[in-house]
């Protein structure tokens, strides 16, 4: 039996282009934002993530390196790769492991506030927290609804390739 390639079904046929826009263009802005504080600022990029006075330690710079890397993946993934295909199970698929890099963001920025319990209280959120999560939740919102296919209209026929 000869291996048959899966239909592909068109991101742009299917997904709301406020999905699209928001993984194309909004978010990648922001991880490239992410990126540059993290290599040329990273006591701002410490500073916009915690509350108290962490102070940025030579013996830890490294990590801003690393850290603003993984900015840049998530940058040219959605604003290079997803505009390079359209197709929505490679969509969903790197959606689902953004999601994963997700869920440990989520857990750094409890961490960075002193954790959970010290997150939901949202009367002691400051400018910066709410930088945080405005600029990262719609986005990971819009990543979860992509894979569990929410708001994607149904199209009749897919082409093979």
């Amino acid at each position: 039996m000869a291996y048959q390639q899966p239909a592909i079904t068109s991101t742009a046929a299917t997904l709301p282009s406020i999905y699209r826009l928001t993984l194309t263009t909004l978010e990648p802005l922001f991880a490239l934002n992410g990126a540059l504080l993290a290599f040329f600022n990273p006591q701002s990029y410490l500073s916009t993530m915690t509350r108290d006075t962490a102070t940025l330690t030579p013996g830890t710079r490294f990590l801003y390196t690393e850290l603003g890397g993984a900015w840049l993946y998530f940058a040219f993934v959605e604003a290079v790769v997803l505009r390079q295909f359209d197709d929505l199970r490679l969509w969903r698929l790197l959606c689902a492991a953004m999601l994963l890099s997700d869920v440990a963001y989520c857990r750094s920025v409890a961490q960075a506030v002193g954790g959970w319990g010290q997150w939901v209280v949202l009367s002691d959120w400051t400018a910066a927290d709410h930088a945080v999560f405005w600029s990262t939740a719609p986005c990971a919102l819009v990543r979860v609804l992509v894979v569990l296919g929410i708001g994607a209209r149904k199209v009749p026929a897919a082409k093979k390739e």
